[in-house]
C-alpha cells in the first residue's frame, strides 16, 4: 500500500476536515480527495462521511487509524534507525575443544580491549577462520602459531585406586595398571614410550579422541590417565597426584594464515599479543 495513502488517511482523521487536511499535508484539496478516494477503494470501505463542516468518522476509520499511524511512524523511523548504525567489525574464531576456560576468557578479555566494538563470531578450528584458539600440535600446515602460553599435563588417579593413597607415584609404576589413552595426546605417547622403555606393558581400557571423553571414563573411575592441568582441576571423582618422570606441557595460543594479516584488525590483534605476558 502507498504510504502516501496512508499519510493523507492520518491527516484527514485528525484534521476532520479536508481543507486543512490538505494544508498539513502541503497539497491541493483535490489531491487530498483523490487520495481519500484512492485508499477507499484499495480497503472496500467507506472511511469518513463528507458535512458542511468537514467529515464524520465512520467506525472503520477508527479501526484503521492506530494501525496507519504505527505503520507510518515504523518507516518514517528506518533512515534515522540506520544513520544511528554503526556496523561492527565482524571476526571468526575457531576455538578447539578442550581448552583451559581461564585461557579463554583471558584471550577474549585482551582481544576486546585491543579492538574495540568487534562482533566475535565463534565456530569450531578451521583453516578459514580469522584466528584459530588451539595448541600448537593442531594448527593448519600453512598458518603461523603465536603461543600465548603454556598448560602442564598432571597424573589424575580415580579416588578409589590403590595408587590415590600414595603421596609421589613413579612413572613406572603405570605399567599393567588400567589406562585411559587419547593417542593423539604426546604425554601419553610419551609415557607409552617410558613404560616400553622400562619392560612394562601398556593396559588400555578406553581410546579416546578428545580429552572430554578421557575426563568422562576418569571421573567414573574407569582407569587413570594423564590431563592438562587447568582442564582437569576443579572436577570430583579423582585426585591429582605429583609423580617422577619428564614433565609434559601443552602450548596453547592462536594461529592464523597470511591472508588474515591483510585484515588490519587481525595484525593489530596478533602484534598485541605477541607482546603480552602468557594468558595462564
Amino acid at each position: 500500500m502507498d504510504t502516501r495513502l496512508l499519510k493523507i488517511f492520518v491527516a484527514i482523521y485528525e484534521e476532520k476536515n479536508l481543507s486543512r487536511a490538505a494544508e498539513k499535508c502541503f497539497v491541493s484539496q483535490p489531491n487530498i480527495s483523490s487520495g481519500l478516494k484512492q485508499l477507499e477503494e484499495t480497503i472496500g470501505k467507506k472511511l469518513f462521511i463528507r458535512t458542511k463542516r468537514g467529515v464524520e468518522i465512520k467506525e472503520e476509520a477508527h479501526y484503521l487509524y492506530p494501525i496507519a499511524k504505527r505503520l507510518i511512524g515504523e518507516l518514517d523511523s528506518i533512515p534515522e534507525m540506520f544513520s544511528l548504525v554503526t556496523p561492527k567489525t565482524k571476526i571468526v574464531v575457531g576455538v578447539a575443544d578442550s581448552l583451559p576456560q581461564q585461557f579463554k576468557s583471558n584471550f577474549f578479555k585482551q582481544a576486546s580491549e585491543i579492538l574495540n566494538d568487534v562482533e566475535w563470531d565463534i565456530r569450531p578450528i578451521h583453516r578459514d577462520c580469522d584466528i584459530n584458539l588451539l595448541i600448537r600440535e593442531w594448527k593448519f600446515e600453512d598458518h603461523i602459531f603465536l603461543s600465548l602460553g603454556k598448560e602442564e599435563y598432571v597424573l589424575c588417579i580415580p579416588d578409589r585406586h590403590p595408587l590415590s593413597k600414595k603421596q609421589v607415584i613413579e612413572v613406572e609404576e603405570l605399567g599393567e595398571e588400567p589406562f585411559i589413552h587419547c593417542p593423539p595426546c604426546e604425554a601419553h605417547q610419551q609415557t607409552l614410550a617410558i613404560l616400553n622403555n622400562n619392560g612394562k606393558k601398556w593396559n588400555t581400557v578406553a581410546n579416546c579422541q578428545n580429552k572430554n571423553e578421557v575426563l568422562t571414563l576418569l571421573i567414573s573411575g574407569l582407569g587413570i590417565t594423564f590431563l592438562p592441568e587447568y582442564f582437569a582441576k576443579g572436577w570430583n571423582g579423582f585426585q591429582i597426584k605429583p609423580y617422577t618422570g619428564p614433565k609434559n606441557f601443552r602450548e596453547i595460543g592462536v594461529s592464523y594464515g597470511q591472508k588474515s594479516m591483510k585484515d588490519p584488525n587481525i595484525s593489530k590483534l596478533v602484534t598485541a599479543l605477541s607482546k603480552l605476558d602468557p594468558l595462564f
